[in-house]
């Protein structure tokens, strides 16, 4: 990633003179001028920037060697001090992706909890993924395809990004009722009474682009069309999802039906519906993250939605994406 883009993405993320912002850097030392050029975006915006790597091969040392006395409250108490996360991955993270003993891991995984408690008690969390090769793992993309994908998406005009966010979430201020037309004759209700829009333009999960609510639980009805319609990875063609009371009761492809069937309640429920807003994301790829923000397309998710307003607490978060009409 260029030092432009990452000066572009330190400024949308609304770093401002006086405050301090954490550098929170997952990634080897290979990598670690990545974090250095946020140090220097973040000092040229007249905030202070303090780094915290969490490099996956001195973690397995520092814990095969630590001890319960090692980090306590006065250690994570430093981290109340902070007006922003930047939380920059070169690789995936928490994952250790080493073998140490059990006991040493359980006080890895009990300093992360502890930790990630204190952040995401900041102002703002911005997560942030690098187009490396090891982040591409993930996306089940090619990693030349991924890297560039991420590049372009990340090399956007933020402030026009932002201003049609908003114009997109003033559409939508003070409507308790929208439709989604999809397809030939397909349409799926949401209720959206006391629930509010959010945007995302680059303080959020980036690469941005997105307005996005948490729909009444229980009260999205009817069915939605996909031409193509990403599972687990996999590709499914000209998908239907029925949905009743605000959970997925069925499809027209077995395989879906089966696997919806399998799932628990709570991750069966319609938790969001949101918009894309990037214009340098021009086709579905099946890597989510991307995906999502394309603009002119729509997305739903099913499963967890406490974080944006809504009261559906589960394990996971699905988003699936399409393009359709909205009505409101």
């Amino acid at each position: 990633m260029d030092k432009k883009n990452i000066s572009k993405i330190v400024k949308a993320s609304g770093v401002s003179s006086g405050e301090m912002i954490l550098i929170h850097f997952w990634g080897e030392d290979d990598d670690k001028d990545i974090a250095n050029h946020f140090m220097v975006a973040v000092a040229q915006m007249g905030a202070t920037p303090i780094l915290l790597q969490q490099s996956r091969s001195l973690n397995r040392d520092i814990f095969q060697a630590a001890s319960e006395s090692c980090y306590g409250e006065p250690y994570f108490d430093l981290f109340t001090k902070f007006d922003a996360v930047l939380d920059v991955f070169a690789y995936r993270p928490v994952i250790l992706s080493y073998e140490i003993d059990n006991d040493k891991f359980e006080l890895y995984r009990k300093y992360m909890a502890q930790l990630f408690s204190k952040l995401m008690n900041c102002k703002r969390f911005a997560q942030i993924r690098i187009p490396t090769a090891a982040n591409a793992e993930e996306s089940g993309l090619d990693p030349q395809d991924y890297i560039q994908r991420m590049e372009r998406a990340y090399d956007i005009d933020y402030t026009a990004v932002y201003e049609a966010c908003r114009q997109a979430k003033d559409r939508f201020e003070g409507v308790n009722k929208v439709s989604l037309r999809t397809g030939e004759d397909c349409e799926l209700s949401f209720e959206l009474t006391d629930r509010a829009w959010h945007i995302d333009a680059g303080d959020g999960d980036l690469p941005c682009g997105e307005v996005y609510i948490a729909p009444v639980e229980d009260k999205t009805q009817g069915t939605v069309y996909f031409e193509t319609f990403y599972l687990d990875g996999v590709p499914y063609e000209h998908v239907l999802l029925q949905i009743n009371d605000g959970r997925i009761s069925g499809s027209n492809q077995s395989e879906i039906t089966a696997f919806f069937e399998r799932q628990p309640q709570e991750n069966r429920v319609v938790c969001e519906l949101g918009f894309g807003m990037n214009p340098h994301v021009t086709d579905l790829c099946g890597y989510t993250t991307l995906d999502e923000k394309m603009y002119g397309t729509f997305h739903i998710a099913v499963g967890a939605n406490t974080m944006f307003g809504g009261a559906n607490a589960a394990s996971d978060h699905m988003d699936f994406v399409g393009h359709g009409k909205i009505v409101l």
